[in-house]
């Protein structure tokens, strides 16, 4: 299962690269590079433990994304031309166990203009506390059949943010899952959640995946998620 979760996040990003003419795949590792946009712009995919050896070798490092995201564990902790920025949880939900219980649908609206696709940003950016770029948003919204987004809006104000993918093993990625700080404790982030997961139960899908922080890990196992290991994200240092 833990290959399946990581498999499912790496696929999102090789599909947004995809679509937006950004993609780079090498043997052992691939990247997606998007100017004026922290999302996803990393790079991933590494199948040796001396991918890194070749990344420093074969590109121009200036123009490489500056994170990797890489499963645990791993060999980059101990490399000098990288700095540990953050770990994640595999999370993994069997839809076929997955009971629907009601949520406020109303309040969640599906992103398709190019103004929803704006808001999206902005949200998803004030989220995270990191850049997303519109642009990469409305291309995924108008171009891609794997992939649904959506809004929490209350009094037209938007409070939050998810993604729902459907990868090539019939697995739902929830992905993107964010809630401005005035919308944290209402149960926004748990809302669109149930939204993703009704999406990927009408997809007939396998499982809900997802990448966690510590701090989200226990609000997804209320649900019914479990954890499958850990993915890392380290910083490129250039010198």
């Amino acid at each position: 299962m833990y290959q399946e979760i990581t498999n499912n996040l790496f696929e999102f990003w090789k599909h947004i690269g995809d679509l937006t003419q950004n993609l780079t795949e090498r043997s052992d590792y691939a990247f997606v590079s998007t100017q004026n946009s922290d999302f996803p712009n990393r790079i991933f995919n590494l199948r040796e433990n001396n991918a890194l050896v070749s990344i420093f070798k074969s590109e121009k490092i200036e123009e490489l994304p500056n994170k990797i995201t890489v499963e645990k564990p791993n060999s980059l902790k101990n490399n000098s031309n990288v700095a540990f920025a953050m770990s994640q949880k595999n999370m993994a939900l069997n839809m076929s166990n997955y009971q629907e219980t009601p949520f406020m649908d109303n309040k969640i609206r599906r992103v398709i203009s190019e103004q929803d696709a704006i808001t999206f940003a902005k949200t998803a950016s004030n989220s995270f506390g990191y850049n997303v770029n519109s642009n990469i948003i409305f291309t995924l919204a108008k171009k891609s059949t794997k992939t649904q987004l959506f809004l929490f809006q209350d009094n037209e104000k938007s409070l939050g943010c998810g993604i729902v993918f459907l990868d090539s093993q019939n697995n739902a990625g929830l992905h993107m899952i964010g809630t401005l700080p005035e919308g944290r404790g209402q149960g926004v982030g748990s809302n669109i959640t149930k939204k993703l997961l009704q999406v990927g139960k009408s997809y007939n899908a396998n499982y809900a995946v997802l990448n966690a922080s510590a701090m989200g890990e226990p609000i997804y196992k209320k649900l019914g998620f479990q954890t499958f290991g850990e993915i890392e994200t380290y910083k490129l240092i250039h010198s």
